[in-house]
């Protein structure tokens, strides 16, 4: 339920207001707006207000701004129709596009006049004028008496579609839906802030290592247990966030860290590793105690009535140092029943716990470490100007990692077979949305930012089909002093087209494989149910 609510909240809102940008800008330059739909495909719900039809659409995985203009449609527009009118009469309505008359296509004729001059349309004869209407099409019959009353235009002559507009205020359009979700994190920061939200202490700290895998880059190339993170490749880094980030954006290379080793500087080279969840890492953590943060809805845990606060003692007789050692322990006892020894509120408690078999025939329960938190709750006015800080803050540091990775993947810094593990589609993005809605609205809210910003980014990439290919287009024809051609147009958004198609697929092939265990076990727990 968690995943479903925080994935259309954060694709609702990110897409509400995306759209919300193109089409506020749009009305305020005039362009005559047909559609505003949120989703993809068989719509929903709609309904119409004026000359704009609002929908909600199939497949929530985006949206659109529909506008007169945009696609070189080679139609005549029917901007109004006199009340009382023949034309009225015969059924043409405000927003009719006139496809065909009497079988001609019309994409030659620049000029309503022209059209009806050259096609010899006569008085007294009727005519078949092909109407297009919302997704219908609709034939209505009369003479060039009956059409009296209607105000038409081409594409090439419609002052109000988007085509036609100044480039300014074509740029304009354009930027407006990412500029929208470049805005959202500074309304989201300090909403966060006002509610209050929980951070991980350690986040704050300098990253000390109290935790180093067994046979792990980190444990051969010498780092040890206290060891304190000062710089990686020789940029400081404060925190464990900062570190998880450099370490991130370095997959699969030779890095060079700096430690406080006892009062002294160490520098050390390791390697970095990139597992097919796309995560990046040495093999180091942070000391954690063997305490359960959260219990995961229908896991061993929950059903043995494991608690948020119990600490493991012992697991089998094996006394339990910290939480990676105790993850060790169950991983290796997959599908056996498992003694485990709590400290519940300073009373040592049994429970018998058997750990599914997930991925590599190994054990997991279904529990999340405890960490303890900083609650960042301020005042009205400083949780405005701190939030406004965050977003600031988030936007730089995003969009360095960002250009950044793609900067090292272009030179051939990073193989492209490594980077195609960290991309994440829609399938990864719902189950954090879930775990964010779970945490409470300031932790969905942060998560909401975070990927506002991604959204942003990415949209001004110069790709057809994204905003940031429209941008490449008007440009262009800044440069140029004239438009590309229609041909040129639509050659560049099937090879656009065909890019996302091929990364969407991508992407969720990628969930797949991180998430086959979440996806192949509601099917099991079924199966087992049904025999």
């Amino acid at each position: 339920m968690y995943i479903l609510l925080g994935f259309f909240f954060v694709i609702g809102i990110l897409v509400f207001f995306h759209e919300l940008g193109h089409f506020l800008v749009a009305k305020w330059s005039g362009v005559r707006v047909e559609k505003f739909s949120l989703g993809f495909g068989k719509k929903i719900i709609s309904f119409r207000r004026g000359e704009t039809e609002y929908l909600i659409s199939m497949l929530p995985l985006g949206g659109y701004v529909k506008m007169y203009g945009e696609t070189g449609e080679g139609n005549f527009i029917v901007e109004d129709v006199q009340a009382g009118s023949n034309a009225e009469k015969l059924g043409f309505l405000s927003g009719d596009k006139i496809a065909k008359i009497d079988g001609n296509e019309l994409k030659e004729f620049s000029t309503w006049k022209s059209l009806l001059n050259k096609l010899n349309i006569s008085e007294n004869k009727e005519h078949e004028y092909l109407i297009e209407r919302d997704e219908e099409r609709i034939r209505l019959n009369g003479t060039l008496e009956d059409i009296e009353g209607i105000n038409a235009f081409s594409e090439k002559e419609y002052k109000r579609g988007f085509s036609n507009q100044p480039l300014l205020n074509r740029f304009l359009i354009v930027i407006a839906g990412p500029f929208m979700n470049f805005f959202l994190p500074f309304v989201f920061f300090p909403i966060m802030f006002y509610i209050g939200i929980g951070q991980p202490a350690y986040l704050d700290k300098l990253p000390e290592i109290g935790y180093i895998q067994p046979e792990s880059e980190a444990e051969k190339a010498g780092f040890e247990k206290g060891d304190k993170i000062l710089k990686i490749n020789d940029k400081p880094v404060k925190n464990w966030k900062e570190a998880t980030i450099a370490f991130q954006i370095n997959p699969d290379s030779i890095v060079n860290v700096t430690v406080d080793r006892d009062g002294i500087e160490k520098d050390l080279s390791v390697k970095t590793i990139a597992t097919k969840k796309g995560i990046v890492a040495i093999g180091v953590a942070e000391f954690l105690q063997a305490v359960v943060g959260s219990v995961g809805p229908g896991t061993p845990a929950k059903q043995a009535g494991l608690k948020k606060g119990d600490k493991i003692v012992k697991i089998d007789d094996i006394e339990i140092i910290d939480w990676y050692q105790m993850s060790t322990v169950i991983k290796q006892r997959a599908n056996k029943e498992t003694t485990f020894i709590i400290n519940r509120e300073g009373k040592n408690l049994t429970l018998n716990i058997t750990p599914d078999t997930v991925e590599n025939n190994q054990g997991q329960v279904g529990i999340s470490p405890y960490y303890e938190q900083i609650i960042q709750k301020y005042g009205f006015f400083k949780s405005i100007t701190k939030g406004i800080q965050k977003a600031y803050e988030e936007i730089i540091l995003i969009t360095e990692v960002l250009f950044g990775f793609l900067y090292k993947m272009v030179t051939g810094a990073i193989p492209l077979s490594t980077a195609g593990k960290t991309i994440a589609g829609p399938l990864f993005i719902a189950k954090i949305s879930g775990a964010a809605a779970e945490g409470g609205m300031a932790t969905l809210l942060k998560f909401t930012a975070f990927i506002s910003i991604n959204l942003a980014i990415i949209n001004l990439f110069p790709i057809p089909m994204l905003d940031g290919g429209h941008v490449v287009y008007i440009s262009l024809e800044a440069i140029r002093r004239k438009p590309l051609s229609q041909r040129t147009m639509e050659y560049s958004q099937r090879v656009g087209f065909s890019l996302l198609i091929l990364l969407m697929f991508f992407a969720v092939y990628n969930d797949i494989s991180k998430l086959k265990d979440d996806i192949v076990k509601p099917f099991k727990n079924a199966i087992e149910y049904i025999k």
